[in-house]
């Protein structure tokens, strides 16, 4: 594919003619802005700490990350305690606008609390979700409800260990956004207005070998998606109105075009379509030094229209959105700071589609199938939704002096009211199995028509008329359930003069369905030999629980409204075909899964120099799986029998203050990581019930399938570079990320590759090796002063810049290519 070349593009790239480009982002420090970057940038805090497991992005790092899905997690591939799914980078799936998964600290995706202004934005529904847009069941969906633009961002934390006993409901780490609070000049309004471009013929792929690009660029289905374009649109205005009152309001729009050949007799093409929505406004009201609040709404939402290539009317739309209303309260009594806030959401996904499937035989009516079947129509469509009432309230009291001790205590409860539902508006049905009509009628002599039933005769000549003989009836039905949360906590800092500091804490967590009462101890600890920042060596022992989602049950008893029929004649009627069930367990009976954190560490800032050395253990116990497969009846249960281990070994180094030579200012940051993560289970729901067997070949012996090694969120080490030059004559800034990843230990299935003495056939899984990766990604950002007051920013990211053929190893253990070199253009107006 070659770079297509439009007025945006030749206005970026004259502007960069002679530069080579790239990108980094400084993680912790305070960036310096120059005059003309002031007007228009809102400053959120003077100073904030950054401790070992927390680091704190501001605005401005978001906005010079070479990020080009524009979204959270694609950010924090800068982070060394972070890992990206291994589709991350997939040069497959350019087109879509979903957030990518992300592990902290060896956790799996959906252990993550994703928060914005203090609210979950996790899927608890189904953070897995359907791989395939026709799922009888389930609606496709990944650990976040929708993807949020950090165009609109202030300020990203991210906690990965030793994380307070504020925070619940977690077993990986904790990622908390914030919008702009306004802290401009009174009765001015400032803001920002930014564009995104891309698209398949900016990207290139490096293909091991023709017959790989033909397929390619021949695909039918959104697993692989040749051309693409896609672009975005934010806005963020805020101001000051008086001295009490001010606003921030924003949006955007991202939109993606992905079109896809079809696969039937006559070829032809359809135009899949990726949509993500962000709007929110906020008032804040500071009625004195000692009180504040803030009240604010937001609406977010992804989605999405696909289609399968085979089928006709397989059409169906898909989407996901939050609705959020939020009030937060600040008062400053005499001894306590008091917080609280007040929540309410409304999660929201849902699929649109027609009711009925049909699996005919290819005849002069039905004649749209390339071989001997043509397929029809849709699994029906589908509702989940989940409304959160929430509130929490904390107290942070002014130290008590004892002795050479100082405490501070922090208290703090909350309460959450849950009710959830999933829905099936209208029954659906499941055509297969045509048989041979004989030149009978599809009309009973009582003059009623016979469902799924076809007079014209088959192309071959074989049949007259055709009849459907087996159906499988997904009833219309309706699942609710509700859930009351408790917790509270209490935690105490203290401080030993200059050379001690340490948190001592515990969160208790009670909800109404599973009725386990989980307490988890927090301590962090510090020393300081010097008595300064020279040397801290720091320490930790935390337990985390997860959330063990009560919408999971709603998932669990879909099955219920499921029904195979069989007819073997056409007047005989549907009767309705017994299959017998192995037990199950609901999730709701099994134990919370929780994660051990054992933290030792030291940094150091020594002249301008900031050093940090980590280790993370981690022991998760009883985590959730799906076990005892039964493919007869495609049964299955849970148990709580999932375990997996981590050890994590981070350094990172990094200048406080900028390095100035060749004519600019510089910041470096180095993160490196070795990860050592053992997992047997891939996810919750990662049997595959339909293809997979129960138990597979793997080194010589057979084992349960849900105990073979699992595929994801493994790299073992990764360094990753972060360089910002910021030219003292030009206005321009050049920030690279630089990382290179070892190599990967991965398994390669061969279905139904092995044959036991029973005659039994079983999966085999091959171990192998891939590649070390490295990428050069890099962004540009060239400012244009202009007047009154106003900016603009041309910006171009290049991903890959050295276009080295990197490639990813897919859930069947086959190698895939990472995306090649690729541009994205964007530009930024400020006001």
């Amino acid at each position: 594919m070659r770079f297509a070349y439009s007025s945006l593009s030749v206005a970026i790239l004259s502007s960069f003619s002679s530069l080579s480009f790239a990108e980094q982002i400084q993680e912790s420090e305070p960036t310096t802005l120059s005059p003309s970057l002031k007007l228009s940038t809102i400053v959120v805090e003077a100073k904030e700490e950054n401790a070992l497991g927390k680091t704190v992005y501001k605005q401005e790092d978001l906005k010079k990350s070479p990020n080009s899905s524009k979204n959270i997690t694609d950010f924090l591939k800068v982070n060394p305690n972070v890992q990206l799914g291994h589709r991350f980078r997939s040069s497959l799936q350019q087109g879509e606008l979903n957030a990518a998964d992300i592990s902290i600290n060896g956790g799996l995706a959906y252990d993550n609390k994703i928060l914005i202004n203090g609210l979950s934005i996790n899927n608890t529904i189904n953070p897995v979700g359907a791989q395939q847009s026709n799922h009888p069941n389930q609606l496709m969906g990944n650990s976040q409800t929708a993807a949020i633009n950090t165009d609109l961002l202030c300020k990203l934390t991210v906690l990965d260990s030793n994380v307070g006993a504020e925070y619940g409901e977690f077993a990986g780490g904790v990622v908390s956004a914030e919008t702009c609070a306004p802290q401009t000049e009174i009765g001015k309004i400032h803001g920002s207005l930014s564009y995104d471009y891309t698209s398949d013929a900016w990207s290139k792929v490096n293909f091991p070998s023709q017959d790989s690009r033909d397929a390619f660029e021949d695909s039918t289905d959104e697993s692989a998606q040749p051309y693409f374009t896609k672009q975005g649109i934010s806005l963020n205005s805020y101001g000051r109105l008086s001295e009490q009152w001010g606003f921030n309001a924003f949006a955007s729009y991202r939109h993606s075009a992905i079109p896809l050949k079809t696969d039937f007799a006559e070829s032809g093409q359809f135009e899949q379509q990726r949509q993500a929505r962000n709007a929110g406004v906020e008032l804040f009201y500071d009625p004195s030094e000692r009180t504040s609040f803030k009240l604010g709404a937001s609406f977010l939402e992804n989605d999405g229209l696909y289609f399968k290539s085979n089928i006709r009317d397989s059409e169906s739309t898909q989407h996901s959105n939050s609705q959020n209303l939020y009030f937060n309260l600040n008062n400053q009594l005499d001894s306590v700071l008091l917080t609280q806030q007040l929540n309410y959401q409304r999660q929201q996904a849902g699929r649109q589609a027609a009711q009925n499937h049909y699996s005919w035989l290819n005849s002069s009516s039905k004649n749209w199938g390339k071989d001997r079947y043509s397929f029809e129509g849709h699994m029906g469509g589908l509702k989940q939704q989940e409304s959160r009432l929430e509130y929490t309230i904390k107290a942070l009291f002014e130290p008590i002096e004892t002795a050479s001790l100082r405490h501070q205590f922090k208290i703090g409860a909350g309460y959450g009211h849950y009710a959830a539902y999933w829905q099936r508006p209208e029954t659906a049905h499941v055509y297969a199995t045509p048989l041979n009509l004989s030149g009978a009628d599809c009309q009973s002599d009582n003059g009623t028509l016979y469902d799924a039933c076809d007079t014209a005769p088959s192309l071959d000549g074989k049949y007259q008329g055709q009849y459907l003989s087996s159906k499988t009836s997904y009833y219309a039905s309706q699942l609710d359930i509700r859930q009351d949360r408790w917790h509270a906590f209490i935690e105490d800092q203290i401080h030993w003069n200059q050379y001690l500091s340490a948190t001592l804490g515990f969160r208790s967590d009670y909800d109404s369905i599973h009725k386990q009462n989980n307490v988890a101890p927090r301590t962090a600890l510090e020393i300081r030999p010097l008595g300064n920042e020279r040397l801290i060596l720091l320490g930790g022992w935390n337990r985390y629980y997860g959330l063990n989602a009560f919408v999971n049950e709603l998932n669990d008893r879909i099955d219920q409204f499921e029904q195979k029929y069989t007819r073997a004649q056409l007047e005989q009627g549907w009767t309705p075909k017994t299959a017998g069930k192995t037990s199950f367990t609901y999730r709701s009976e099994l134990k919370t899964p929780y994660s051990d954190e054992t933290v030792l560490g030291l940094s150091s800032k020594l002249n301008n120099t900031a050093f940090s050395l980590k280790w993370v253990n981690r022991d998760n116990q009883d985590q959730l799986r799906k076990t005892k497969m039964n493919l007869e009846d495609l049964s299955y249960s849970y148990d709580n029998r999932g375990r997996s281990a981590s050890d994590i070994y981070s350094l990172s180094i990094r200048n406080l203050a900028p390095l100035a030579f060749l004519g600019a200012q510089h910041r470096l940051a180095l993160n490196a990581d070795y990860t050592e993560t053992t997992r047997n289970f891939d996810h919750y729901d990662s049997t595959d019930i339909l293809t997979a067997t129960p138990q597979v070949y793997y080194k010589g012996q057979l084992i349960d399938a849900e105990d073979r090694p699992a595929h994801e969120f493994h790299v073992p080490w990764t360094v990753r570079l972060n360089w910002e030059m910021q030219f003292d004559r030009l206005p321009l800034t050049l920030s690279h990320f630089l990382s290179y990843q070892g190599k990967v230990d991965a398994l390669k299935r061969k279905a139904k590759g092995y044959t036991d003495a029973q005659g039994v056939q079983h999966d085999a899984y091959t171990p192998y090796t891939t590649q070390n990766k490295f990428y050069w990604d890099l962004k540009a950002s060239y400012r244009i002063p202009s007047v009154k007051n106003t900016q603009t920013i041309l910006g171009l990211t290049i991903n890959n810049v050295t276009n080295r053929a990197n490639s990813f190893i897919d859930s069947s253990g086959s190698a895939q290519p990472d995306i090649g070199r690729q541009f994205i253009a964007d530009v930024t107006f400020k006001f």
